[in-house]
């Protein structure tokens, strides 16, 4: 097989895989991104539990305060009506004190209620906390195994790097300029695979004679996309 082709097929194949190392080191900040943001919404998540019973808690205690107060207010109430001797006042004192008994009931059952939500909370901060702790793990895993691949990536780009130096050294120098005008123009895109004369890119047909020119291994442009072209490995001649 023609040495030309032999290069060209290589330098396709190793263009393209550089492409796709970068554009997977490329992704990497994005993934990180999006982790940190788990990571965010599970530190949010455990915050918010511990800032809701630290709520609650202020909650229950200013009921009390106010449960204490409407029962000396109720006491205070229920006195003054053993002073009473008008109707109309009797009326007017039992409807205040009607009024702060239903207010006294309610405090109580919001402070029960309060009462066991922050039981239930609490029972829940085990699970809470190993959540968290199980998404900072998580993030941290993450993170090693990142700087792993990331330089896997970069040791596989740099290998690549000098394996297509030296492959593009056995283009012929007649060839040389354009094929660096077309890569830097089109990068993997400006070279293309060809197969029972017809251009994989733009699936355009080309004649026989050229056909066989590339066959042959003839540096050619494919007359319709321009690409540079060469036959996949079964239909290159030797």
């Amino acid at each position: 097989m023609l040495a030309v082709t032999d290069a060209l097929r290589k330098c396709h194949e190793l263009r393209r895989y550089l492409r796709d190392l970068q554009l997977e080191i490329d992704r990497g900040p994005r993934v990180l991104q999006g982790q940190q943001a788990t990571l965010e919404e599970a530190r949010q998540a455990h915050k918010d539990h511990h800032d809701a019973i630290t709520k609650l808690k202020v909650k229950q205690r200013t009921d009390e305060t106010s449960l204490k107060e409407i029962e000396t207010r109720l006491q205070k109430l229920e006195g003054q009506l053993l002073g009473i001797s008008v109707a109309k006042e009797i009326t007017a004192k039992q409807s205040e004190i009607k009024q702060a008994q239903a207010k006294k009931e309610e405090l109580e059952e919001s402070i029960m209620t309060t009462m066991d939500s922050i039981k239930q909370k609490t029972n829940e901060i085990p699970t809470v906390e190993k959540t968290w702790a199980d998404a900072q793990a998580a993030f941290k895993e993450f993170e090693k195994e990142a700087a792993e691949r990331l330089e896997r990536l970069k040791n596989e780009q740099e290998t690549s790097r000098a394996a297509l130096t030296e492959t593009e050294t056995k283009i012929p120098a007649a060839m040389k300029p354009k094929y660096d005008t077309l890569v830097k123009a089109h990068g993997p895109e400006a070279m293309v695979a060809a197969k029972s004369r017809v251009c994989q890119g733009c699936r355009r047909s080309l004649t026989e004679q050229k056909w066989t020119e590339v066959r042959n291994g003839a540096f050619y442009l494919c007359p319709h996309c321009g690409k540079i072209m060469y036959p996949i490995v079964e239909e290159a001649k030797a």
